[in-house]
C-alpha cells in the first residue's frame, strides 16, 4: 500500500477555506481508493468560525489541553496536529513553528512516506518541502487560487491545480507548468435529501463576487418577477448594498438595504445542504478570477441550475449545468460599480428561462461530467509515477572513508 503524507500548517478542517475543504475531500478520496493517508497540520484558520464544525470551542482545545500534538483518525485519514497559540499563521511562534517541523521530520522518519503533498508559502512550509526533498521524496503542491504568480515552487516535483483555466492562467501568466484534475467533493455532506425552489440564491455576496451584478438582478425583479425571492449567504450585504454606485456616477448610491425586501439575508453556514434545499436557482457573478467555483459545483449535484460569470474555471465547475454571461467591463475593473439596464438585461432574462423550465436533463449530463472518480483517475494518474520514482536520499555522515569514491584535484 503506497503512503501519502500531506504538509501543511493550514487546519484541512477549515470550514471557511476552499482550498482546505477541496483538499480534505481529496485526502478522503485517495484513502477510498486504497492509499494509507496521514496530514500534519495543525489549528490554523482562516477565521474562527472556521473551526466550529469538527473542533467546536477551539479556544478550550489550544489554551486547556495539556497536549503539544494532537492525533485523531477521520474518514481512514490519520491526522496529526501540533499545538499553536492563535490562530493565524503570523502569530506562529518559533517554538510553535519548531514543534510543528520536529513532528514533521518524525513522521517522516516513522511512516516513511512514498510522497509528500501539501501547500503554503510561509518559510515553514518551504523547510519541510525542502526536508522531505533532501530525504528523496517525490513533492506535490497543490493550488487551489491564482495568486502564487510570485512564487518559484522551490523543491516541489509536481503542482496540481482544480481547473484548466487556473493551469492556463499560470502557463500564460508566470511560464509555471500545472497538472488540472479537478476539484473533490463528498456528496453525502453537500446534497440536501429534499427540495423546495423557494429562491434564487447567491454565496459569499462581497464586491469581487459580483454582488453588483446580484443587487441589480434582484431590483429589477421586484417588477418583472414580482413573486420570486432572493437568498444571500454570508457577511456583510447590508453594508455594501449602500456602497454600490450607478455606471459612471462614483458618487451616486441609488440603494440602501430598505430598498430590497425581496431580499433575504443568512449568515455563513458549515452545512449547506439546507440553503441547497431552498434554492431553485444559484447567482455566481464573479468579477474576479474563479480557480474553480465550489458552490457552483454542489448546487449542480443538488440539481439546482447556475447562472455564473464566464469567468476563470466557473465554466469547468458548473460543467453544462447552467449558463455563462459575460461581466461588464467596468465592473470587473470595479466592483461596486452597477450594471446599467442594458447590461443586466441578460441575467434577467436567462433567470426566466431556468425558472419556468425544466433542467433536470442538462443537470443530468453536468453531474456525470463532474464525477469524482473522474478526478480521482486523473490525480492518481500523475501521483503514481511520482511514487514509483521514489529514491532514498545518500546520508554521506553514515558512510565511512573507505566507501568514499577516490576523488583527486
Amino acid at each position: 500500500m503506497s503512503k501519502i503524507l500531506w504538509i501543511s500548517p493550514f487546519s484541512l478542517h477549515d470550514t471557511s477555506s476552499g482550498a482546505a475543504i477541496n483538499c480534505r475531500y481529496m485526502l478522503k478520496g485517495l484513502a477510498r481508493q486504497g492509499y494509507e493517508v496521514w496530514a500534519c497540520t495543525t489549528f490554523i484558520f482562516n477565521h474562527a468560525d472556521g473551526a466550529k464544525q469538527d473542533f467546536g470551542d477551539l479556544d478550550q482545545i489550544i489554551h486547556h489541553s495539556p497536549n503539544n500534538v494532537f492525533i485523531f483518525d477521520e474518514d481512514n485519514v490519520h491526522y496529526v496536529y501540533p499545538r499553536v497559540g492563535q490562530i493565524s499563521e503570523l502569530n506562529m511562534t518559533l517554538a510553535e513553528c519548531q514543534l510543528f517541523f520536529n513532528t514533521f521530520r518524525q513522521i517522516l522518519e516513522e511512516y516513511e512516506p512514498d510522497l509528500v503533498m501539501g501547500y503554503g508559502v510561509s518559510p515553514l512550509a518551504q523547510t519541510c518541502f525542502a526536508e522531505a526533498k533532501a530525504r528523496g521524496l517525490p513533492t506535490v503542491y497543490v493550488v487551489c487560487h491564482g495568486t502564487y504568480g510570485n512564487y518559484l515552487f522551490p523543491n516541489i516535483d509536481l503542482i496540481v491545480t482544480d481547473s484548466h483555466a487556473t493551469a492556463k492562467l499560470y502557463a500564460e501568466r508566470d511560464e509555471i507548468n500545472m497538472v488540472p484534475v479537478g476539484a473533490f467533493f463528498d456528496l453525502r455532506d453537500i446534497t440536501a435529501p429534499q427540495h423546495q425552489k423557494l429562491f434564487v440564491t447567491m454565496l459569499n455576496p462581497v464586491e469581487h463576487k459580483g454582488v453588483a451584478i446580484f443587487a441589480k438582478l434582484a431590483k429589477v425583479c421586484q417588477q418583472e418577477l414580482p413573486s420570486v425571492k432572493f437568498l444571500t449567504v454570508g457577511p456583510r450585504l447590508t453594508e455594501i448594498l449602500g456602497l454600490l454606485h450607478e455606471k459612471g456616477r462614483p458618487d451616486v448610491h441609488p440603494f440602501t438595504p430598505a430598498d430590497f425586501p425581496n431580499v433575504y439575508m443568512v449568515a455563513p453556514q458549515a452545512d449547506m445542504r439546507p440553503i441547497y434545499a431552498i434554492t431553485s436557482v444559484l447567482v455566481a457573478p464573479s468579477l474576479w478570477f474563479e480557480p474553480w467555483g465550489r458552490g457552483a459545483s454542489e448546487a449542480v449535484f443538488n440539481n439546482i441550475p447556475v447562472i455564473a460569470a464566464n469567468s476563470g474555471g466557473l465554466s469547468e465547475a458548473i460543467a453544462g449545468g447552467g449558463i455563462l454571461l459575460d461581466t461588464p467591463e467596468h465592473c470587473q475593473h470595479d466592483y461596486l460599480s452597477l450594471p446599467d439596464d442594458a447590461e443586466i438585461r441578460p441575467w434577467v432574462e436567462t433567470l426566466k428561462v431556468f425558472l419556468s423550465n425544466n433542467s433536470d436533463e442538462l443537470l443530468h449530463q453536468a453531474k456525470e461530467r463532474l464525477s469524482q472518480d473522474n478526478a480521482l483517475y486523473r490525480l492518481i494518474a500523475v501521483l503514481e509515477p511520482l511514487m514509483a520514482q521514489k529514491v532514498t536520499a545518500l546520508d554521506l555522515n553514515q558512510l565511512s572513508d573507505s566507501a568514499l569514491p577516490d576523488v583527486h584535484f
